[in-house]
């Protein structure tokens, strides 16, 4: 393909009115908004541990004192009272390079959010495939050059896990097609290109397990006043994945004093890329997101009055020659904050850039998130517990008062014509049921739910709860939730037959069986918060496995929470399946106690129900369905009414028959459930 050289004389011209201005004599404004910025980076962009180790470094490198540190200012050069300030000026004689080993686990993290674009050939669109990466839940980011327009995107698709695994074998990709009718926006000069994704690939796969790397607006994810490095993660010449992570240092940032029209949007750095780099996130080495990567700046010469882009021996570029001869002095990507602008000015006039800046806000309103959607994470090996992930520290205790007058669970939420009973109780179940304090009544009710715990294994036998999506706090029109509540234990409970908190990490997720986002509505933003606080009862938790938590788990919740959001009123009931052979927490960890004692404590359930039921067309309709944590969800099925996606529907009987749990018989005679197995 010929070279383009219309857009490697702009990119050259970009870069020149850069130079020119970063070239500008420093004046106070500039200086102390440097000052600024690089407050703003150690304070909100720099992970609270190596922000000590940060400002020893700079001590070192700054101070004079210091380079002296333990040294006598008597000794003789060559003895051993001087090896300190010889040590301290090989090791820290520019910017600290050092990184904590979480440094490559998040970049691992990182990695999984970001995809080849595999591009149609047209005669319209030549550029080839890219690079693209998820930027809020379903929504995809890269170059307008890789995606000029909606048809182009409407052939082309997105393919993650296109890379080698330890082993050097290429691993399993996964392809998603590209949904541009839902949501497309372009912008030539900023060279970027906005996308909804397909939720799901034709086999099922969900596109969720990839995470998103977030997009925060605020300025600051870069300090001017030292030299960092950009990280870049890309798919070169439309191969497998690929990371440039070393000697790629920033160009200095222009203060905005010398660029107070803002004509200036564009990073620069040096770092390995290639034609299919297009359209990769450049991070900092925290792994925020500062620029979309756009291509590489040539060098140009003056010649009779014209500036021309060189090769490689400095002898001017022919239109035939192949890009790799190209000589290159810099690379180029679109700011992160630019791009806000640009979208904040578009919202206006395009409901699809409205759309856009709205999901990538909900996702990145606070920096303290971090640079990366958790969920990228796959599912780890059960470990032992952490207070990070929800660890003993988190919990806390409520005073009885703060469920006085809960109302549970209405059987009649949907209408006096649609009774849904609780569950019934076997007798087989009710010697297992946890008794409240003082009473021998076992249901414990909250607000807009109620449950029942097994007492052996401190878990909820099920939990049934009412949603009200008409009455559900909602972001956009409520603003940001509400501070997340401490878990508590409930105070009318013994709490030996509660979950065991201690059991709870980064690995054991406290599942909630009544999703927050579904359990947050109400009259009055007062009933909101209790409702809240009440879903962070660790009666509503159950030991989850968190990628399961987060993605099939999760997924199906998010089917739910989409009708609501409709203003649809659901009821729906949960819960685990006990089965005698799910395995014990001390079994699925480096448990170093006494033998006997792996099999005691709290065992995780290996798989989950859920029943769904809502009024259709003046009916009553209800779907179940069975979770397994152990086994990834494939597709079954065809999908009716709520659009469940591809969740294979269980009849209800088959959840009785594994739960001993039993529900109104006359569900039994809806055809919705007979659905073959």
């Amino acid at each position: 393909m010929a070279i383009d050289f219309e857009a490697l004389e702009q990119a050259n011209e970009r870069f020149q009115a850069y130079d020119r201005k970063i070239n500008l004599k420093d004046t106070k404004q500039s200086i102390r908004e440097k000052h600024q910025t690089s407050q703003r980076y150690r304070e909100v962009f720099l992970p609270a541990g190596e922000r000590s180790f940060s400002l020893h470094a700079t001590e070192f490198t700054t101070s004079k004192s210091a380079l002296s540190l333990g040294r006598n200012k008597s000794a003789k050069k060559g003895s051993a009272s001087a090896a300190p300030k010889l040590l301290i000026e090989e090791v820290i004689q520019r910017e600290n390079d050092l990184r904590p080993i979480r440094f490559l686990e998040i970049g691992l993290l990182a990695a999984r959010s970001i995809g080849r674009v595999r591009v149609v050939d047209t005669f319209t669109n030549q550029e080839g495939d890219g690079t693209g990466f998820l930027i809020a839940p379903g929504l995809l980011m890269t170059n307008w050059h890789v995606l000029k327009s909606l048809e182009i995107a409407e052939a082309s698709s997105v393919i993650f896990d296109d890379e080698d695994g330890l082993n050097g074998d290429p691993k399993d990709t996964k392809s998603f097609r590209l949904l541009p009718r839902n949501l497309y926006l372009a912008d030539e000069k900023l060279d970027y290109a906005i996308v909804e994704v397909s939720p799901r690939t034709n086999s099922g796969v969900s596109l969720s397990q990839f995470g998103y790397l977030r997009l925060f607006e605020q300025t600051g994810k870069l300090d001017p006043q030292i030299r960092q490095a950009a990280n870049i993660i890309q798919h070169p010449s439309g191969g497998p994945k690929k990371i440039s992570v070393r000697d790629n240092y920033f160009l200095p940032i222009l203060p905005n004093a010398h660029d107070p029209e803002r004509t200036v949007n564009s990073l620069y750095y040096g770092a390995d890329t290639l034609k299919g780099s297009s359209g990769s996130p450049v991070c900092n080495d925290q792994w925020y997101v500062v620029a979309l990567h756009r291509g590489g700046v040539p060098e140009t010469k003056m010649v009779k009055g014209k500036r021309i882009v060189v090769r490689l021996d400095g002898t001017p570029a022919q239109e035939n020659d192949p890009e790799h001869l190209i000589r290159y002095i810099a690379n180029e990507g679109t700011r992160v904050s630019r791009i806000y602008e640009s979208l904040r000015k578009k919202q206006t006039k395009s409901k699809h850039a409205a759309n856009a800046l709205s999901r990538m806000l909900a996702v990145s309103s606070n920096p303290e998130l971090g640079p990366l959607d958790l969920r990228s994470s796959p599912i780890l090996i059960p470990g032992g517990a952490s207070a990070s992930g929800g660890g003993a520290e988190e919990i806390t205790r409520r005073k009885l008062d703060d469920y006085r007058n809960a109302k549970g669970y209405k059987p009649t939420f949907l209408g006096p014509s649609f009774r849904i009973g609780l569950p019934r109780y076997t007798s087989e179940l009710k010697r297992e049921l946890a008794p409240l304090r003082d009473a021998e009544k076992h249901l414990l009710d909250y607000d807009n739910y109620s449950l029942a715990i097994n007492r052996e294994r401190r878990t909820a036998f099920f939990v049934a709860a009412n949603v009200d999506g008409s009455k559900l706090w909602k972001t956009d029109v409520d603003g940001d939730r509400p501070t997340r509540p401490a878990w508590s234990y409930d105070p009318r409970m013994l709490e030996e037959y509660q979950p065991d908190d201690e059991i709870f990490s980064n690995t054991i997720a406290r599942g909630h069986l009544y999703k927050r986002e579904d359990a947050t509505w109400g009259k009055d933003k007062e009933a909101i918060n209790r409702a809240d606080r009440h879903s962070f009862t660790i009666t509503n938790a159950t030991p989850m496995i968190s990628g399961f938590n987060n993605v099939e788990w999760g997924d199906l919740e998010d089917l739910v929470t989409k009708e609501l959001k409709g203003g649809r009123k659901l009821s729906y009931f949960a819960g685990p399946v006990f089965r005698s052979s799910d395995p014990y927490y001390y079994e699925l960890t480096s448990f170093s106690g006494p033998s006997g004692n792996r099999r005691t404590g709290m065992r995780i359930p290996l798989s989950f129900w859920k029943i769904v039921a809502w009024i259709e067309g003046g009916n009553l309709k209800a779907a179940g369905f069975i979770l397994q944590q152990s086994d990834e969800l494939k597709a079954h099925g065809t999908i009716e009414e709520i659009d469940f996606g591809n969740y294979k529907k269980r009849r209800i009987k088959e959840i009785e028959d594994r739960t001993v749990i039993c529900f109104s018989r006359k569900w039994h005679t809806f055809s919705f459930f007979q659905v073959a197995l």
